[in-house]
């Protein structure tokens, strides 16, 4: 399934890059490519990050943005907004808008991860209560910042409020690329703990792994995930939901190395196939961003209503 899972993949890609194309615009190739790797980057990271955090957390129905991770990438936004003003917030060289979304990101993910998994960590249920908390603070901040601002700059903060795949900062693709590959070196390389991971928090100590340490780990490299894919396209809400929900359902059965290449796979053919129909077929009269959020909103209200009477 996976060999056809890619082909479908290498398809989607030959004609997002090439379909439409002359031999006298050879200029745009270099273009298409890299908002075709910008999408995969997303697609990856936004898919293998949900994942991990539903394994870590034994829940088909979190998130990593219910953590707030999501909500602090729009303060800094709304923050330098309100500080600056519209002109000069525009004004901010990508990389360095890319650099401080990161580091502010992975600060909050080391607050939260590091410091309360040392306290909680027998307890993720409050771990978890703890950083929804967090995160309608963060939120409530976002919408009393959202009334100060004037309508103009409410309308630039809107903009970086809503996931854009078709205005994808190639600036910053590079760095975003190597962070990544990172990333998923790391996982690759403790897949079969996570295995380990999904049989429960006893069975991940009584076979001698170290609890506290590779929990920390993961969340990180989810925190990293994230905010990569956030500040390469802003918040997504239900993507990795999305992804996630559709790999466990066809493939229930297999282990962690297996999923995450799965997930990985799908995330970056939606992508790449979604943006190739809505680029090439209706020529942009409609927003790639907003129908997977109504579809994984509704996946995600299905799987309440599935737990619900269980």
């Amino acid at each position: 399934m996976l060999q056809g899972i890619f082909s479908v993949w290498l398809l989607s890609s030959f004609l997002f890059i090439t379909l439409g194309l002359t031999p006298e615009d050879h200029f745009f190739l270099m273009l298409r490519f890299e908002k075709w790797l910008a999408l995969n980057a997303v697609g990856v990271a936004v898919a293998v990050s949900t994942y991990v955090f539903q394994t870590l957390t034994h829940s088909r129905i979190l998130t990593p943005s219910i953590m707030g991770l999501d909500a602090i990438y729009l303060l800094i936004s709304l923050v330098l907004i309100s500080a600056f003003g519209t002109v000069q917030y525009l004004a901010i060289d990508a990389m360095h808008l890319f650099l401080v979304n990161n580091v502010v990101m992975i600060g909050f993910a080391l607050f939260i991860f590091g410091g309360l998994i040392l306290r909680f960590h027998q307890d993720m249920n409050r771990l978890l209560l703890i950083g929804i908390v967090l995160g309608l603070l963060v939120q409530a901040a976002n919408e009393f910042l959202g009334r100060m601002i004037s309508p103009e700059d409410f309308v630039v903060f809107q903009g970086a409020a809503f996931a854009r795949f078709d205005q994808l900062d190639r600036q910053v693709l590079w760095v975003a690329l190597v962070l990544l590959a990172g990333c998923l070196c790391l996982l690759w390389r403790f897949h079969s703990v996570l295995d380990i991971f999904r049989l429960g928090r006893s069975h991940v100590i009584n076979l001698g792994i170290a609890y506290v340490p590779m929990t920390c780990l993961f969340l990180m490299l989810v925190a990293v995930l994230v905010s990569i894919s956030t500040a390469l396209v802003g918040p997504i809400l239900f993507f990795g939901l999305l992804v996630v929900a559709l790999v466990q359902q066809c493939f229930p059965a297999g282990h962690s190395g297996y999923h995450l290449l799965m997930v990985a796979m799908v995330g970056a053919l939606i992508l790449v196939a979604g943006q190739t129909f809505f680029e090439h077929v209706l020529a942009m009269k409609a927003t790639l961003s907003v129908v997977i959020e109504v579809i994984g909103g509704s996946v995600f209200f299905m799987l309440l209503v599935k737990r619900g009477r269980q």
